[in-house]
C-alpha cells in the first residue's frame, strides 16, 4: 500500500512538473487510444438522432452510417441494444438525459461512449470522473481537462483553455471525416 501510494506521489510530482508539450503528447495519446477503442466496437447507437435532418444527433448517425459503420438511433433508453457490450454509444443529448444514459451505458457493460459537445455539464463530468473503473471508456470534450488532475484549477472547461493548451476534443464527425 504505501508503495502504490509513493509511486502515486512520484507520478503526481512528475506529470506536475512535466513541460506543457509533455503533458500535451500524452493527453493525445490518450485520445488516440480512446478513440481507437470507441471505433473498434462491431456496433453503434446515437442516443439524441431523430427524424430532423438537421438535428446534429441525425447527422452524426448519418455520417457513421456514410463512413460504413453499423449504426442505430436510440432514444432515450439503452435497453433495445441487440448487445450493449459489443456497442460503442455517441450521445447527443442535453446533460439530464446524458446522465440517465451513462448510468444505463455502465450498467449494461457498454465499452465506449463519446458524448458529442453540449452532451455535458458539471454532474456528468462528476459521474465519470467517479466511475473511472467500471470498464466503460469516456470521450467528451473535458476529458483532457479531466486527465490532469494537477492543475490548480480542477474545473473542467468544455473548449477552454488551461496552460495555453488547446483542450478541444475533437467530436465524432471531425474525427470519422478525418
Amino acid at each position: 500500500m504505501l508503495a502504490v501510494l509513493a509511486l502515486s506521489l512520484l507520478t503526481g510530482f512528475a506529470a506536475a512538473n512535466a513541460s506543457p508539450g509533455v503533458i500535451q503528447s500524452r493527453e493525445m495519446s490518450l485520445l488516440k487510444s480512446k478513440t481507437d477503442h470507441f471505433l473498434s466496437a462491431p456496433s453503434f447507437a446515437v442516443v439524441g438522432a431523430s427524424e430532423d435532418e438537421t438535428k446534429f444527433g441525425t447527422i452524426v448517425l448519418k455520417t457513421m452510417l456514410e463512413q460504413g459503420l453499423d449504426a442505430v438511433p436510440v432514444n432515450p433508453s439503452l435497453s433495445d441494444l441487440d448487445d450493449p457490450e459489443r456497442t460503442s454509444i455517441s450521445i447527443v443529448t442535453q446533460p439530464a438525459v446524458t446522465l440517465s444514459i451513462l448510468y444505463q451505458a455502465v450498467e449494461l457493460g457498454v465499452p465506449a461512449v463519446w458524448l458529442q459537445p453540449g452532451a455535458e455539464d458539471s454532474a456528468v463530468l462528476e459521474f465519470i470522473e467517479n466511475t473511472n473503473n467500471t470498464g466503460t471508456t469516456f470521450i467528451h470534450s473535458s476529458a483532457r481537462a479531466l486527465a490532469r488532475r494537477q492543475d490548480t484549477d480542477t474545473t473542467p472547461t468544455c473548449g477552454g483553455r488551461r496552460r495555453g493548451l488547446d483542450l478541444d476534443t475533437p467530436d465524432l464527425i471531425s474525427t470519422l471525416r478525418s
